[in-house]
């Protein structure tokens, strides 16, 4: 199978998802400004390459009054990704610091993802405040957080991987007194 078609079947999978979630008759029964179906449109966006429509939808969903309960855990997650698409510059003005500074907003409500984006944006070494320790403390708190791969979703699972691998390629890069500080500020995020 090769790589666009498997793209196109990827993309008509995740659009049958959202369809599935925010149906016409669903939307009538809420609102149509639904935190769900907004994030998942949203994603959908994304996932299409139009950044901008993507951090629309993830916008509302930041701003939007929570009614439901979980409505917080997709605020915390429209948050990270729409800061993503802020520190890459995709759809909206790059601003690396606002991002970085949003990444920690969302962790401080439990978006398990943006440990990882605030990991990488440390590591990164067009971000003028890039620091190792920082980015190893960042993935290793992802390690006190959940320990356990297997209790994750298939999404954190990911997030859990890239964790393990960013922490491998970070530590062959610092000293041991380096590492005992990486993991003192990660015992400092939670």
């Amino acid at each position: 199978m090769n790589i666009n078609l498997l793209t196109i079947s990827f993309l008509f999978l995740s659009s049958s998802v959202v369809a599935g979630k925010c149906k016409i008759e669903y939307l009538n029964e809420l609102e149509y400004t639904d935190i769900e179906c907004q994030f998942y449109m949203g994603t959908t966006a994304y996932r299409n390459k139009v950044y901008s429509v993507a951090a629309a939808h993830w916008n509302y969903v930041i701003e939007a009054p929570l009614k439901f309960e979980g409505e917080d855990q997709f605020q915390a997650m429209a948050l990270s990704t729409v800061t993503f698409l802020t520190y890459q510059g995709l759809g909206i003005k790059q601003d690396r610091n606002l991002a970085v500074q949003h990444w920690k907003d969302a962790v401080s409500k439990g978006d398990f993802e943006a440990r990882r984006h605030l990991a990488s944006a440390y590591s990164d070494k067009n971000y003028q405040k890039n620091d190792l320790i920082k980015a190893l403390g960042w993935y290793e708190s992802i390690f006190l957080i959940q320990p356990d791969f297997e209790a994750l979703d298939e999404t954190d699972q990911s997030v859990f991987q890239d964790a393990v691998d960013g922490a491998k390629s970070i530590k062959i890069e610092l000293s041991a007194k380096d590492i005992r500080k990486a993991m003192e500020f990660a015992q400092s995020t939670l």
